[in-house]
């Protein structure tokens, strides 16, 4: 034989297929390996007999000598002193899931279909010696692994340079099939990636210089990138994906969470290959605490309850797991996800208490000293509401209504569309029982779809007795906007899904208020009423950082005779209070501002006076009992949630000052016509929330877009810088404003946003989401002042009109220099393309109600950050009315913004 190096490791080659045996010679001979091949059955006894073998490669078409079957021929091989360490390569010339399983049966460490690439031959030779544990392997080894090395090296930066055009690419304007092209060549360079870091682990291990990170990370964090990681690839094979983690499970957590995410997504990839279509269900449960750690019990199976179908496919997965530093898998990834959670302080579990197939293992992992993890207790307001959970797939209903039972919900549940749609009936036809406030609704299901439901409720229901909807989908949410059709949707949740996500859109889709269906609801809709205190001069201090929120809350208490001071920090309320805490009568304290915090200020107030002498109330976001807790143990009387609600805060002042309430009772239809919907900002609900004052509300709304930006602006600018910790206040800043003034999906993205940064997590999707409500609420707010504006417009022509025209020729014929110089200002910010552009736009809408209508065109454009063409409909404007702003025309005038 040619090319013979006569040196350990040896490989035999069984073929009968020259081809394949002078493949394995070009590519190995020269790489310190000994290589015998066998084409004939009667020379592989005797071969076989000759020297120990490493690595036995046999074609599993392979005539043996005798006609034996290829399990009982691989038995008596491996009987033989020679090969009783040996890995056997089972090798095809096409691959079937039958002659896959055969080749495990029968012994096989390996099942290798051809054409196989040279570098992947490298790889799995390299692997199975570290498998054998051979001795004197170290020149092979050494020779493969820097083969590996080299060409993982080379990936790295090619990966990254890919990924950053992908990034930079889906930054400009694309098309729905581009967009989608796009999102695919992501994941896959995602995918990718995983991959390298898997040889790159690979070779670690076999150097022995593997060293685990320990940072901390958020538990939830990890399972919605690694449902990015699995999307596609579930999508392919149709496989359903559940995740079933409980609440109680910790979720500020310290150790490595890349390589946790990476064991994660080895065995499920494995188990979609092995569970051809089957549903996947990962679980996560809290084991034992100790010493500030905790073991996680983690479950990868097919079935939640015992009326799920059976299924066996993991069997065979779990073997090869728990095998796979002995015996090699076909890849890595199981001998990685060995390797890393026995680097982790867990063990792979080859039986399981239930004795239901699947994937069980445990890691150990440290608790976060700081935690984050947040309160899942759900308002008062909102518990024992009932929910329907909609599903074909009986483990899917079981994980989704263990979670909403655990947030204090009454959950029942249904299979198909039409029991879901009666159960509905039902519920408002049965006087012992509440009605559906939300459906949970899977939207592919056998036979009717999700959206038939949806046609159901609008066209049989009337309107007060439509229920929330949340979609539950494996499909993007634009593929179920495409098929909804005329039907409501009020949420979305794409599977897999965390408690956590699933808690976040069940409280961002119900909020602070109760559904229209509760029955509380449907009671006092047609009354309501409105809190009136009268305050006898009493003075109150206001502690809040942010303009806005001083001025709703001045608003709501001088309309009820209080006197008013406020505060923009915790040490000037200290600076105020402490030298004569008895010049107040009580003290609305936020709980978050710059240099000192409430709870700090709240501590230091308290050493000269007691809670009875001077109440102290918290205006914080933050509603559940934790926070409750805290505000009491600092030394608050009260709690009172934001956005500001003034009936609450009004009826808990009377408390405990000792005022008399009244209720002023109004019929919904007293109201004048109805408020135009719009999709950020709740106009009718914001203008309540400043005592009916619309022209204070209209005022707030313009002063918001100019503090909203200019955070927006040292948001972008402190990322950049690092700092993460700043940019999350300066989010949290514009939430509390956006909330208070009822802009209700602006507050949600910028909590989001605000929530990822403190996690330390990926910020950009939720950065993404943020800036474009940006975009959109300030678009909106614009035309919501627009349309005021030009209200204020008729009215002011009527009145003119009424009185001689007279005066409408004398105004127009006079030049407002102040304008124009402001124009110019306008201009010169557009030319220079500055951001501050958009904020002097919609000041001069709110300034000059003229203009409004006339200036529309350049605002569209300022929106879309098209500064050209903005200027372009400027200077348009300028000549269709005759206005010239040259320095000459505006000497003197002033430059303020």
């Amino acid at each position: 034989m040619t090319g013979l190096v006569k040196h350990e490791p040896l490989i035999v080659l069984v073929d009968e297929d020259l081809s394949h045996i002078d493949f394995y010679q070009q590519v190995l001979s020269e790489s310190g390996y000994w290589l015998r091949s066998v084409a004939t059955p009667a020379k592989l006894m005797t071969i076989l007999q000759q020297h120990p073998v490493n690595i036995l490669v046999i074609n599993m078409d392979f005539p043996f000598e005798g006609g034996g079957s290829l399990t009982a021929e691989i038995a008596k091989i491996k009987q033989l002193p020679s090969c009783r360490d040996t890995q056997i390569v089972m090798t095809s010339t096409q691959f079937s899931s039958e002659q896959k399983q055969l080749a495990y049966r029968s012994g096989g460490a390996d099942y290798v279909v051809y054409p196989i690439t040279p570098e992947e031959l490298f790889l799995k030779m390299g692997t199975h010696l570290t498998a054998g544990a051979r001795k004197n392997v170290s020149s092979a080894l050494s020779r493969s692994f820097n083969v590996l090395s080299e060409s993982n090296i080379a990936l790295y930066p090619m990966m990254a340079a890919a990924l950053s055009c992908a990034q930079m690419l889906n930054q400009t304007s694309l098309s729905n099939k581009q967009a989608l092209y796009l999102n695919s060549l992501t994941r896959s360079l995602k995918r990718t990636g995983v991959i390298c870091d898997n040889l790159r682990d690979f070779q670690e291990l076999s150097s022995h210089y593997l060293t685990l990170e320990n940072t901390p990370f958020d538990l939830d964090q990890l399972l919605e990138s690694l449902r990015e990681y699995l999307l596609s690839e579930a999508e392919s094979r149709e496989v359903e994906l559940l995740f079933n983690v409980p609440l109680d499970v910790p979720r500020s957590l310290v150790g490595d969470p890349d390589r946790l995410r990476r064991v994660l997504l080895n065995i499920i990839d494995e188990a979609m290959v092995v569970g051809e279509g089957s549903p996947l269900i990962l679980s996560i449960r809290s084991g034992q605490m100790k010493d500030h750690c905790a073991v996680l019990e983690f479950a990868i199976n097919q079935k939640v309850t015992d009326g799920d179908e059976s299924f066996d496919d993991l069997e065979e997965l779990t073997e090869r797991l728990v095998m796979s530093k002995s015996e090699v898998d076909e890849s890595i990834n199981l001998l990685i996800a060995s390797y890393l959670i026995e680097q982790m302080g867990g063990q792979v579990h080859y039986d399981y208490d239930d004795g239901e197939p699947g994937v069980y293992f445990n890691v150990e992992l440290q608790l976060a000293k700081a935690t984050s993890d947040k309160s899942f207790s759900v308002p008062v307001d909102l518990r024992e509401l009932r929910v329907l959970v909609v599903d074909d797939n009986p483990s899917s209903i079981a994980v989704h209504k263990a979670i909403v039972e655990s947030l204090g919900f009454k959950v029942d549940s249904a299979s198909d569309v039409d029991s879901a749609f009666t159960a509905i009936v039902e519920g408002h036809l049965d006087l012992e029982m509440e009605p559906f406030d939300l459906v949970l609704l899977d939207w592919h299901m056998p036979g009717k779809k999700g959206f038939h439901l949806l046609e159901k409720i609008k066209n049989d229901l009337e309107p007060e007795k439509h229920p929330l909807v949340i979609v539950i989908s494996a499909y993007e949410k634009r593929m179920i906007d495409k098929e909804r059709g005329q039907g409501k949707i009020d949420g979305y949740l794409h599977k897999p899904i965390s408690a956590s996500v699933m808690f976040d859109t069940i409280m961002g889709v119900m909020g602070q208020n109760l559904p229209k269906t509760h029955r509380r609801v449907m009671g006092n809709k047609q009354h309501g009423s409105a809190v009136t205190v009268n305050g006898g001069g009493r003075r109150i201090l206001v502690v809040d950082d942010m303009p806005i929120n001083q001025q709703i809350a001045r608003e709501v208490l001088m309309s009820n005779d209080f006197q008013v001071e406020l505060a923009a920090s915790g040490r000037e309320a200290i600076v105020k209070v402490c030298p004569a805490p008895e010049l107040y009568d009580a003290i609305l304290m936020d709980l978050e501002m710059p240099e000192m915090n409430g709870l700090e200020a709240t501590r230091i107030i308290r050493e000269t006076s007691d809670k009875e002498s001077l109440p102290i109330f918290a205006l914080t976001a933050h509603t559940m009992e934790r926070d409750r807790q805290r505000c009491s143990d600092a030394g608050m009387n009260e709690h009172i949630p934001k956005p500001l609600d003034a009936d609450n805060l009004l009826q808990k002042l009377a408390v405990c000052l000792g005022l008399a309430v009244t209720s002023q009772s109004y019929c919904e239809g007293d109201t004048d016509s109805p408020t135009e919907d719009h999709e950020y900002v709740d106009v009718e609900d914001g203008i309540k929330r400043v005592m009916g004052n619309e022209s204070l509300y209209f005022k707030l709304l313009s002063d918001f877009v100019h503090q909203a930006r200019a955070q927006e602006n040292k948001i972008y600018q402190q990322i950049d810088a690092g700092q993460l910790t700043e940019a999350s206040e300066n989010a949290h800043n514009i939430a509390g404003s956006a909330g208070n003034l009822s802009i209700v999906g602006l507050r949600r993205s910028a909590k989001q946003l605000q929530n990822t940064l403190l996690a330390l997590e990926d910020h950009q999707p939720p950065l993404d989401h943020f800036k474009r409500d940006m975009d959109n609420a300030i678009k909106e707010i614009g035309e919501i002042l627009l349309q005021q504006n030009q209200a204020s417009i008729s009215t002011e022509l009527l009145n003119a009109e009424s009185a001689g025209g007279e005066t409408i020729k004398k105004k127009e014929s006079n030049v407002d220099q102040a304008k124009l110089a402001r124009l110019k200002v306008f201009r010169s910010q557009m030319m220079s393309q500055d951001l501050i552009a958009i904020d002097t736009y919609y000041q001069l809408m709110v300034d000059y109600c003229d203009l409004a209508p006339k200036l529309k065109p350049v605002g569209d454009k300022l929106i879309e950050l098209d500064y050209v063409k903005a200027l372009a409909a400027f200077n348009a404007y300028l000549k269709e009315s005759k206005l010239d702003i040259s320095p000459a025309e505006v000497k003197g005038a002033s430059h303020e913004r």
